[in-house]
């Protein structure tokens, strides 16, 4: 908390226990009720004050953080609720006409609730009284700074996730912070979280100077991370190379200089697809010696590579010359004990997937799926151990060694009883199903999290029935086992996101299913920027892709329910914004369009003070666009007078970009569609090309080249054209924007020119 930047404290209780409030606050402070809750807030830490009026007593929640606020509405929602009061949740609408309220707001920043509690027959709530003198007992046996109420590690992780899907480092960072400070994760396991938390944002060259990482390479990590290691060494160090396709060049620095630092990291590919993985491991087939032909051919039947990708191979694999002399046969059993010994657990997994089940064979194929850590893996070495009499299997589970690999792959409760490869799903509707049986699945979060890099979701369009199949599962998942739906939540979504072809029509459903399990199990229990920005993802999708009168109604619904539960200042861009997505998108229902501006205008009276005039502008376009001007009339010329020098000021600043061209690249349409539209109004003579290509083009080669700004929202840029975009842009052009709203953005490009 930096309340400095508001009011201090004893200003604001000065100002609470003042006009307004028939408690003064010299009886305040030698109250023994009030006094605790006073020394809270001197604190930074989460407390609730009354408010004595003649109609009633107020009570307001003060919170000075969104966490705070999550953790004090459990507390409130436990201790008062709607048995002693009329607290529901909602965050407080505050009238900026009451000092009193003033004082809370400007405090709080808009993260504050206010109730009133029920009332005897003498008009007395002292109930009230009682609940918050028991819930003071239990907060301030809670530890102090950072308040919030404990969140179980695998909400911490869904929420760490569900940031990184969005592009949001700052949550995610939080998040981090959280699992460290609570000591929910040892140090190595959170080494393990950023370095997928800088692949997932790019940003490879940091990646690559954690000073951690040759301790990294030395302990055994998930693949996620060894995978994520790679990306970052291609990117830095590789691609030049395929830029130019001096494919020699990149096999010779390949063996010269990348194999002697990183060579641990390719051992084992474990059937990952991700192109730099891929082409690193066909570098490795083609440069090292002796060559290996056998692991090029297998890498040029990858699925799922671009064609860009695919031609790169091709061009690598011809390096190698078709014609090598054979490789001796052995004895399959003996290689793979061989293979073993050297790490090689990858063609372990080959050599022994279709072998006759035997002790020795599931020793070593329970040993590969330990290190490997892929449901594949696990999958072929459990069905090889079902294949196994119980006498084996008996004498397999004798050894500590066995056992622990077996725990490792099933879970300590299953070891005990059978061991079965249909515990390991290989697809969604797998895992589905098994969940739906075992609501207690113990692996079921990690099973999604590992399904999300393995599976293909386009076979859902290969079985018959089987979308209808997987919305009948999750539909009774959800009522079976919400929190581990809610908790694999981001890896579901990753997994459709990362589909070749999203958004797909036929998916439509689906990622409606996954918009209903945001709306109705996520964000009840607290929703952060990451969860706003994520549904006004998915609202753009669903309206992109087409929705009827009945599912548009539906989506104005959510958005509606949503604002008001949490509407504040904070809010505002993300509000504007979801406001802009039905304004470009064809409407089904213009009057309940309209009531959703409507009731963000109302918010905006409250919090006229808070907006600054990019807000303003877009509130503006976006009335003019509805055209809403007669209805909010009082608020366009209340804003008129509020911004006076601002609004020129602002304006005259983008007026550096006059009889300029700039490239906006985003993947977020409506977004850039927004500040184009923004930037057309304020800057003459100014030219905004805007691209969602999520690969290199000959028209956006051009643009990148000779338009006088490039902006590359790096939150949603997260194909090939974020490379090549910095591969033709000089870095003095370029400004990289971590955020996906419009008036953010417009923010961020006005730093940027007041800095020029």
């Amino acid at each position: 908390m930096n309340v400095g930047d508001s009011l201090e404290i004893h200003e604001f209780l000065e100002q609470f226990f003042g006009e307004g409030n028939r408690l003064t606050l010299e009886w305040a402070q030698g109250n023994p009720f009030l006094r605790p809750w006073i020394t809270r807030l001197e604190k930074g830490l989460p407390s609730v004050l009354p408010c004595a009026r003649e109609a009633g007593t107020d009570w307001y929640g003060i919170t000075f953080s969104e966490q705070q606020f999550r953790g004090l509405r459990e507390e409130l929602t436990a201790f008062i609720g709607p048995t002693w009061s009329t607290f529901r949740g909602q965050r407080a609408s505050l009238e900026l006409s009451d000092p009193v309220e003033v004082a809370v707001q400007e405090i709080t920043q808009g993260n504050a609730f206010k109730f009133q509690g029920k009332r005897d027959q003498s008009n007395n709530s002292v109930e009230v009284r009682s609940a918050l003198t028991r819930m003071l007992k239990v907060l301030n046996r809670k530890t102090s700074g950072s308040y919030e109420a404990p969140r179980a590690t695998g909400r911490v992780l869904r929420d760490f996730y569900t940031a990184l899907r969005v592009g949001d480092r700052s949550t995610a960072e939080k998040e981090l912070q959280y699992l460290r400070n609570q000591n929910r994760l040892d140090t190595l396991n959170l080494l393990f979280l950023r370095v997928q938390m800088l692949a997932e944002l790019q940003a490879w060259n940091e990646l690559l100077r954690l000073p951690e990482l040759p301790d990294l390479l030395q302990v055994r990590r998930p693949f996620a991370v060894t995978q994520a290691v790679i990306q970052a060494i291609y990117q830095c160090e590789l691609s030049r190379f395929e830029i130019t396709n001096a494919t020699r060049s990149a096999a010779a620095y390949f063996q010269e200089a990348i194999l002697p630092n990183y060579g641990i990291l390719f051992t084992n590919r474990a059937g990952s697809r991700v192109a730099e993985v891929v082409k690193s491991f066909m570098l490795l087939a083609v440069g090292s010696e002796p060559p290996n032909p056998a692991l090029r051919d297998e890498l040029l039947t990858v699925p799922g590579l671009s064609e860009a990708d695919q031609r790169y191979m091709q061009s690598l694999a011809r390096l190698l010359p078709d014609t090598l002399p054979p490789t001796p046969q052995s004895d399959p059993l003996e290689e793979a004990v061989q293979a073993a010994e050297i790490g090689n657990y990858d063609h372990v997994l080959a050599l022994l997937q279709e072998h006759p089940s035997s002790q020795q064979s599931v020793r070593l194929l329970l040993e590969a799926a330990y290190e490997l850590q892929t449901l594949e893996a696990e999958w072929v070495a459990l069905q090889a151990f079902d294949q196994l009499s119980n006498e084996e299997q008996d004498a397999i589970q004798a050894s500590r060694r066995n056992r622990t690999f077996l725990e490792s792959l099933i879970g300590k409760a299953q070891t005990a009883t059978n061991a079965t490869a249909d515990s390991v799903p290989t697809s969604w509707l797998e895992w589905l199903s098994i969940l739906d049986q075992n609501p207690a699945w113990e692996r079921a979060t990690y099973s999604a999290r590992q399904g999300a890099q393995e599976w293909d979701v386009a076979y859902l369009l290969d079985e018959p029935g089987a979308i209808a199949q997987f919305l009948s599962l999750q539909n009774s998942v959800a009522a079976k086992a919400q929190e581990a739906l809610q908790n694999s939540f981001p890896h579901l979504l990753s997994s459709f996101q990362k589909d070749s072809n999203f958004p797909r029509h036929e998916f439509s459903p689906i990622y409606t299913a996954i918009l209903d399990t945001l709306v109705f199990g996520i964000v009840p229990t607290g929703a952060g920027e990451q969860h706003f920005t994520l549904f006004n993802e998915l609202v753009t999708i669903l309206l992109a892709l087409g929705v009827d009168t009945q599912q548009y109604t539906n989506l104005l619904d959510y958005a509606l329910d949503l604002w008001d539960y949490y509407q504040a200042p904070n809010t505002i861009d993300w509000g504007l914004d979801l406001v802009n997505i039905f304004v470009v998108h064809p409407c089904a229902d213009r009057a309940r369009r309209s009531q959703l501006l409507f009731k963000i205008a109302d918010s905006i009276r409250d919090f006229t003070s808070r907006l600054d005039e990019v807000q303003w502008s877009i509130f503006r376009h976006l009335v003019n666009d509805l055209k809403l001007e007669a209805s909010l009339s009082d608020l366009l010329t209340q804003q008129s007078k509020t911004e006076g020098d601002a609004d020129q000021n602002s304006q005259n600043i983008f007026q550096k970009l006059k009889n300029k061209a700039v490239l906006i690249y985003t993947l977020t349409e409506p977004v850039a569609q927004r500040v184009k539209s923004f930037l057309e109004n304020v800057c003459e003579n100014i030219t905004v090309h805007l691209s969602h290509d999520k690969g290199g083009s000959d028209r956006l080669r051009q643009w990148v080249r000779n338009d006088d700004l490039v902006v590359m929202v790096t939150a949603s840029a997260k194909h090939a054209a974020t490379g090549f975009i910095e591969e033709h842009c000089t870095q003095e052009r370029l400004l990289r924007v971590n955020s996906k709203g419009s008036a953010s953005l417009l923010r961020e490009i006005q730093r940027y020119l007041e800095q020029k």
